[in-house]
């Protein structure tokens, strides 16, 4: 008895310390792939490209630039019409699809997704094919253009942003009580004033969250306005031509705050707003939503979603059209020379792949691991309470850092053989400084750049998770691994497949993470795309864009069908 007492109270005291070391391993990843790389490059502000200090010099340059100072407005201005847009439209198609009894509801809820499977700047390249100088409806219809610009931008992101919308809205939709409807219908309510009183209200969390996360996607996005954007500069593209056109870093870091400011504040906005959302919870007593009929309100957003997913299906088939065809619009005939990769950019075009998809694999397997392994030490940890709390700040932060951002911040630390502490005259050795120019800078930056949406997926899957499974197994004794493995685990594999499919899939199609990281060698097709398009080879970034589009969807649909084996296996599971 005493000897399993001692033992008892010897594996608590190991699940303690290996906790402890497993949440400064957390603290140390943080502090050298987040922290370190931030502080470089704000610090790089205040001193010029030899590193002397300049003080608010550099602010001073920035704003005495009329060229470079209207770049803040013209962000601003994209990314507000953006925003309103992107979320009107996602709330008319959630709308749609979770309160009304229009036919193909599964279906479109798959079709709305599309535009995350492909590169931002191909959503750009698809207008430039349609309404560009030689594009297809200009050309048929005879006339004028006038995409470049802030037209264009604003196109493109609304392409690119209303996946969000549609999402975080859908979700507020879904979770309404139904109880509400039906005093209103029994009090004679009309349908435009219910809508007002009771739908409104309770997907105001929603509207907002969605026009955050819009506003922020579209200020910092770097694909659209680098592709359609003509002379109408922005920030995300002033921050790539100082740092990669002019080599100015410390200007680069100017335009890195700037940029971040505006995100930094949405990333706030949406802290408080989840706070106050959560005191609005649903009711356990709710009932489900059940639409009435209605057949004129049916064929209006029936036609309405048909509509939305057929401009997604112009814009894409646009694009493998003319992946196609010999030279757009000009001649139509058939042709397989686009995809002769081997011919593109002097043979980089199918190693361009390999790296994609080792990058994308490489992200999804080490984020996966590294974002549920973080979430259960911050939801379910038992030690260092105020060291889980700044973990999980850390963990949430990068929701914040656009990705040119994160990357000019890698440039800035990992380059560096030695790092000298100000006003000290001190330099100490960085001993990650081996990373800068390997594969390896690339798989970490981007799986901080897509940490904090994967995170806050895998914490609210253990949320779920009853707490009496820990506490049971520290009663009886039970270290936390083997609860980790054989409990948690099993019961959160739907979530495992969610963060390790969003990894997978926004790494093929990023470009501002891994835009000041890679090297000849290491180049993603999504890096070669850009560079295709910015050397005028428009059909061969067509064919690699769709290339892209159809390894992703293939990706989806297996994750598809393995979600719906792990759900069978989880069901059979709890039934034990």
């Amino acid at each position: 008895m005493t000897k399993t007492v001692t033992g008892s109270i010897k594996n608590i005291h190991v699940g303690m310390l290996i906790q402890r070391l497993l949440i400064i391993i957390m603290l140390a990843f943080f502090g050298i792939f987040l922290i370190m790389p931030m502080l470089m490059m704000f610090g790089q502000i205040f001193t010029d490209d030899f590193g002397n200090w300049v003080g608010l010099g550099n602010f001073r340059e920035y704003f005495s630039s009329p060229i470079l100072f209207s770049s803040i407005g013209h962000s601003l201005f994209v990314s507000l019409i953006t925003a309103t847009g992107s979320t009107l439209l996602g709330l008319l198609y959630a709308y749609g699809i979770t309160r009304t009894n229009i036919r193909g509801k599964k279906l479109f809820k798959y079709l709305a997704l599309l535009p995350i499977f492909i590169p931002t700047m191909v959503h750009g390249m698809a207008l430039i094919y349609l309404f560009g100088k030689t594009g297809l409806v200009t050309t048929i219809f005879n006339i004028p253009s006038n995409l470049y610009g802030k037209n264009g931008i604003i196109m493109a992101l609304l392409v690119y942003c209303f996946p969000q919308a549609y999402m975080i809205l859908s979700v507020a939709l879904d979770s309404a009580d139904n109880r509400l409807y039906e005093a209103a219908a029994v009090f004679g309510t009309s349908p435009f004033r219910t809508f007002l009183k009771i739908t409104l209200p309770s997907v105001r969390y929603g509207l907002i969250n969605s026009f955050i996360a819009c506003f922020t996607m579209s200020f910092t996005d770097f694909g659209a306005p680098e592709v359609v954007g003509g002379n109408y500069n922005v920030l995300a593209t002033d921050i790539y031509r100082e740092v990669v056109g002019q080599q100015k870093m410390s200007m680069g870091a100017v335009v890195g705050l700037i940029l971040t400011i505006p995100a930094f504040i949405s990333f706030i906005i949406d802290i408080v707003m989840k706070k106050k959302n959560a005191r609005n919870e649903i009711s356990s007593k709710a009932t489900s939503y059940e639409p009435p009929k209605s057949k004129g309100r049916d064929i209006f957003y029936q036609i309405y979603c048909s509509l939305i997913v057929i401009c997604f299906f112009i814009l894409i088939g646009v694009i493998a059209l003319s992946a196609f065809v010999k030279r757009w619009p000009h001649d139509f005939s058939l042709t397989l020379k686009h995809f002769d990769f081997g011919a593109v950019l002097h043979g980089t075009g199918v190693v361009s792949f390999i790296n994609s998809f080792k990058l994308s694999l490489g992200v999804a397997v080490l984020g996966t691991i590294l974002v549920f392994a973080f979430a259960y030490l911050i939801e379910k940890g038992k030690t260092f309470r105020h060291l889980r709390t700044a973990c999980r700040f850390f963990a949430t932060m990068p929701m914040a850092l656009p990705g040119l951002v994160l990357g000019l911040g890698y440039i800035m630390y990992f380059n560096k053989p030695w790092i000298e502490i100000p006003f000290l005259g001190i330099a100490i050795s960085n001993s990650v400084n081996g990373l800068y120019g390997t594969f390896s800078i690339m798989i970490f930056c981007t799986v901080i750049h897509l940490f904090s949406v994967t995170f806050v997926t895998a914490s609210a899957s253990l949320k779920k998770l009853d707490s009496e499974y820990e506490n049971v197994a520290e009663s009886m004794s039970v270290p936390f691994w083997v609860v980790f493995f054989k409990v948690t685990l099993p019961m959160s594999i739907n979530a495992i497949l969610e963060v390790f499919i969003y990894f997978f899939v926004n790494s093929m199609v990023t470009v501002s993470a891994v835009v000041f990281l890679y090297t000849a060698s290491s180049k993603p097709a999504s890096i070669v795309i850009l560079n295709m398009d910015d050397n005028g080879d428009y059909a061969a970034a067509a064919a690699m864009s769709i290339l892209i589009f159809l390894i992703n969807i293939v990706v989806r649909t297996i994750y598809e069908i393995a979600n719906s084996y792990a759900h069978k296996r989880l069901d059979k599971w709890k039934a034990r």
